[in-house]
C-alpha cells in the first residue's frame, strides 16, 4: 500500500512523502516507525499531528519498518501534512499478561460462558 501523494520510482530516503487528508475523513495509512530492530509490535500512541488532525492509538505490528494506523481529519478543509514517523511504545510482559487475562472466559456451572 503506498501513501497518497508519494512519487513512485523515487528511492524512499530521497522523496518527501505527503499525506492529503480530505475534510472530515479517516484514513488508514502505512507509515514509517521509529523503533529498534528488536521491536516487532507495540502501541502507537494517540497524538494531535496538527490542529484538528489526530493519529489514533492502536496496537501495531512492524513490517518492513512501517506500521498501519489511522489518521483522522476533523476539520472542514482538506489538509496536507508530511508523512509522520510514528514512535512505537514496546509492549512489556505485564501488558501481554493483562491482555491474555482480559480475553479469557469462564464457563459457569450451568454451561453459560461468563466473562
Amino acid at each position: 500500500m503506498s501513501l497518497p501523494g508519494a512519487e513512485q520510482g523515487t528511492p524512499r530516503d530521497r522523496r518527501v512523502n505527503k499525506l492529503t487528508l480530505p475534510a472530515r475523513t479517516e484514513l488508514i495509512v502505512h507509515v514509517p516507525v521509529d523503533a529498534g530492530p528488536r521491536v516487532q509490535e507495540g502501541i502507537v500512541e494517540r497524538a494531535e499531528l496538527i490542529p484538528a488532525v489526530y493519529m489514533a492509538e492502536s496496537l501495531a505490528t512492524v513490517a518492513k519498518g512501517c506500521v498501519v494506523t489511522s489518521i483522522i481529519n476533523t476539520s472542514e478543509e482538506d489538509v496536507e501534512l508530511f508523512e509522520p514517523v510514528v514512535k512505537l511504545e514496546e509492549l512489556g510482559d505485564s501488558d501481554t499478561s493483562e491482555a491474555a487475562i482480559m480475553g479469557m472466559t469462564e464457563q459457569g456451572e450451568n454451561g453459560d460462558d461468563q466473562i
